[in-house]
């Protein structure tokens, strides 16, 4: 049976929380790719007319515009919310025994996060996270490579992803400092900080955190870190473009890879040779990961299967976003002069 598969035939009650950009692109066509589940789907949103308008467009019978008119009555739910109402919504439908999948970042704060898988193990249900780029078969590769002690003693690992912002944001909770004052850092970051816990099986020391806010939502940053003798960059942008990749170092060889290159793994050994890896896979772009991601949830309610991704297993990296928030400091003056050099390929090499 493939990853993509149900297995039996009940079909359970899903609510998807929040009708923005992303349930659009990413939830919904993958949700509506299974039988029987757009029947029973319920859209909740607090903006009524965009609600309806997708599920006028998916097929969908139903939706509400306040999640608690149907806590009690649904098996799951998805929550695909702004960044502040991960914690609340998740807690009110673990509380009503529903299994839930949280979209990134699983919280704001590492004990709302703690929180949460202690609720989802009270309730006896699952509390499952969307980090997608665990789910690239690169992203594997590596783990297995740095596990298997492949470049040796690692010396360094650099991750950089920035580009001009142009999400279209249904809400635009991002640029409201009202709702939320944190940026970059909190939308690409927990991708970068997750991965590199997860590759390294550990969580590394926050050494500094630096960004461009005077307030409001940051839109540059630069995070170092350590790991032993490993000493880790994060460079995250939404403003200009950056090299866009991960170099991971050791004393064996190096890996340079693109972010979104999911189905290769280039090795770079001493001796100047370059063992390229390809890997299997089924996906054409970022949003097909959503139809294994789905693929896995209803399974994990019809059949109890593990999730993809257990909450539990992102704490790490909460708890690392977390720090780097309450130790920033501001670039210093005049930043944006320096704007092009906060990451490029020289520094990695």
């Amino acid at each position: 049976m493939s990853s993509t598969q149900q297995r039996g035939e009940y079909v359970p009650t899903i609510a998807l929380i929040g009708c923005g950009a992303f349930a659009e692109v990413y939830y919904l066509p993958a949700l509506v790719r299974f039988p029987g589940v757009a029947e029973k789907l319920i859209l909740v949103d607090s903006n009524g007319a965009r609600a309806q308008h997708l599920a006028s467009r998916f097929g969908i019978h139903r939706c509400v515009d306040d999640y608690r008119a149907i806590l009690g009555e649904v098996d799951a739910a998805i929550v695909a919310t702004p960044h502040d109402l991960h914690y609340p919504i998740s807690m009110d439908f673990l509380q009503h025994s529903a299994h839930v999948l949280c979209e990134k970042p699983l919280a704001e704060k590492a004990s709302e996060a703690r929180e949460m898988v202690a609720e989802a193990q009270r309730a006896g249900v699952t509390l499952s996270a969307n980090y997608t780029q665990r789910l690239f078969p690169s992203s594997v590769k590596v783990k297995e490579l740095l596990a298997g002690g492949a470049l040796g003693k690692l010396a360094s690992i650099h991750y950089s992803w920035g580009s001009l912002y142009t999400w279209p944001t249904a809400s635009g909770f991002y640029f409201n400092a009202r709702l939320s004052p944190k940026g970059v850092l909190l939308d690409r970051g927990p991708h970068a900080v997750d991965l590199i816990c997860w590759w390294l099986g550990d969580r590394p020391a926050v050494v500094s955190c630096q960004h461009d806010s005077f307030g409001g939502a940051e839109a540059v940053a630069q995070v170092e870190l350590s790991h032993g003798d490993c000493a880790i960059t994060i460079a995250l942008s939404w403003l200009n473009e950056l090299p866009n990749e991960y170099v991971i170092r050791g004393e064996r060889g190096e890996i340079r890879n693109g972010i979104e290159d999911w189905w290769r793994i280039p090795i770079a050994l001493p001796s100047g040779k370059v063992h390229k890896i390809k890997l299997a896979h089924d996906e054409q772009d970022y949003f097909d990961f959503g139809r294994r991601l789905i693929a896995n949830f209803l399974n994990v309610i019809r059949a109890g299967d593990k999730p993809l991704i257990p909450a539990g297993d992102v704490i790490p990296s909460v708890e690392v976003i977390e720090a780097c928030y309450r130790t920033a400091t501001r670039f210093a003056m005049p930043w944006y002069e320096n704007l092009g050099t906060l990451w490029s390929p020289a520094s990695a090499r």
